[in-house]
């Protein structure tokens, strides 16, 4: 029950951020061209990736150490998890002053002297905040990490308005210096509500530097790589097609964080718990087979129900981004698979084997980019989706081998790939075929198919819903006494 709270509570600020998110996205895509909104999704991309670098894996080492700390030695810990990141961003401030007009022009199409220092106020705060989050998340605080991010998209939305009205009119310039200021204030947020754990009592974290670097530099590369494999479509729709196509796909992505906020809520909720649960009894596996069924079939399940309503969410944006409803079908794979890796993956993170994340990048890098150089070239920004949710496919599959090499769970994998072909070829129809009522009686055949595959999940829902009633009426009965 103590867990389903905590999930309640991520859960009900995660519902927030996306309404302000998709409400902003609704007002946005009808003032801002798809040209404009390419240039600024360039901006965001470009600041991931840098900011996947300077990290050095030490946020991983972070959450890995976290709990073999007293409560006194983490922010010890955090301090020094933070200190090398800090360092290169200024390293990345001087060679960004010296190529300032490759940079500006690489990344909005034009020279500008204003975009680099803009930028680095930009990449310091999105680099901090990864810590600070993690801090906040960490410590369970599912109230204060929502509002984070109920503040970021808030800032983001209310400035842009406000820029587009005062100054900029319908240029990328808005958006850029929106999303900059919903960083800047998150960051300082964040650090409200952590200043007292800054001031009080405190220890020196016992993990040493060198422990903290041999865990996380694999991860430097493995988190760079996996950026740059999440990056790959809108580098080479710049590359292959332009600012329009790149508008277009992230109207698509705008689609896809209505599943990724789903992801983002598990994930957030669920490595602390597993990490948790690992510690306490390495040998009981029984209950991350449970959470990996109720997952796998929760996720097709929202991936099926988008899939038929997409041609009325797509309305929620402006006319000009119409098209984005052939594009995210297949891009929905990326949240799928990744929600439902997080389940598998954990064999990696408890035997600290995370070299393996390397390879697994660099396997789906390469994916990537062989099907977005033939796909983009034939499909536009629809194969780039395609390619991508192809890539997130081959993901899932090597994060759970790897995983199971190391410390082996009997996940129902073979469902779960079962189910995953029809739900593929109605993603396929519908990057090419609008809703009609063969597309509808196809999606419910699907639907039927994997409730099917996935009954004893159905089955053992049904008894946690009965278990949870029955405590709140005892709970109730008990109040009234």
């Amino acid at each position: 029950m103590e867990h389903l709270k905590t999930f309640s509570k991520y859960a009900l600020g995660s519902l927030l951020s996306l309404i302000i998110g998709f409400t902003s996205a609704m007002v946005l895509t009808r003032i801002f061209p798809t040209e404009e909104m390419g240039k600024y999704s360039m901006y965001t991309m470009v600041g991931g990736l840098i900011a996947s670098f300077v990290y050095l894996g030490l946020d991983q080492s972070y959450v890995r150490f976290y709990f073999d700390e007293s409560e006194e030695a983490r922010v010890s810990l955090l301090k020094r998890c933070i200190l090398l990141p800090i360092v290169l961003t200024l390293v990345v401030a001087l060679g960004l002053f010296l190529f300032s007009g490759v940079f500006s022009d690489y990344v909005i199409g034009e020279e500008s002297l204003y975009l680099v220092p803009l930028f680095l106020l930009y990449f310091f705060s999105l680099t901090v905040n990864r810590f600070m989050l993690l801090k906040i998340r960490m410590a369970q605080k599912p109230m204060a990490y929502s509002m984070m991010g109920i503040i970021n998209k808030l800032t983001y939305f209310v400035m842009a308005i406000v820029l587009y009205y005062a100054i900029f009119g319908a240029k990328s310039w808005a958006l850029i210096i929106a999303v900059t200021a919903g960083e800047m204030v998150m960051l300082a947020s964040a650090f409200l509500v952590e200043r007292k754990s800054f001031f009080g009592k405190q220890e020196t974290a016992a993990t040493s530097m060198d422990q903290l670097m041999k865990y996380g530099l694999p991860f430097l590369f493995s988190t760079a790589i996996t950026i740059l494999f999440e990056s790959t479509d809108k580098i080479m729709l710049k590359s292959l097609s332009n600012y329009n196509e790149i508008g277009l796909y992230t109207g698509a992505q705008t689609i896809v964080n209505l599943i990724a906020q789903v992801q983002t809520v598990f994930s957030t909720f669920w490595l602390p718990v597993a990490l948790e649960h690992y510690s306490q009894d390495p040998e009981e596996k029984g209950f991350y087979i449970r959470v990996n069924k109720i997952v796998s079939y929760a996720m097709l399940v929202v991936f099926i129900l988008v899939l038929c309503t997409k041609d009325i969410i797509i309305y929620f944006l402006g006319a000009d981004y119409r098209d984005a409803s052939f594009i995210f079908p297949f891009l929905a794979f990326m949240p799928i698979m990744y929600t439902v890796s997080e389940t598998t993956v954990l064999g990696i993170n408890f035997k600290k084997k995370s070299g393996y994340h390397v390879w697994i990048s660099i396997a789906c890098v390469i994916v990537n980019m062989i099907g977005n150089y033939f796909l983009i070239t034939w499909f536009g920004a629809t194969g780039a989706a395609i390619s991508t949710g192809l890539a997130y496919i081959v993901f899932f599959a090597l994060r759970t081998i790897l995983a199971n090499r190391v410390y082996p769970v009997r996940y129902a994998n073979g469902r779960f790939a079962i189910a995953c072909i029809p739900v593929a070829v109605l993603a396929g129809i519908a990057c090419f075929y609008s809703v009609h009522w063969w597309y509808l009686l196809t999606a419910a055949l699907v639907l039927v198919l994997v409730s099917f595959l996935y009954r004893d999940v159905l089955s053992q829902s049904k008894q946690v819903l009965l278990e949870v009633k029955d405590k709140i009426k005892g709970k109730t009965s008990h109040e009234k006494k």
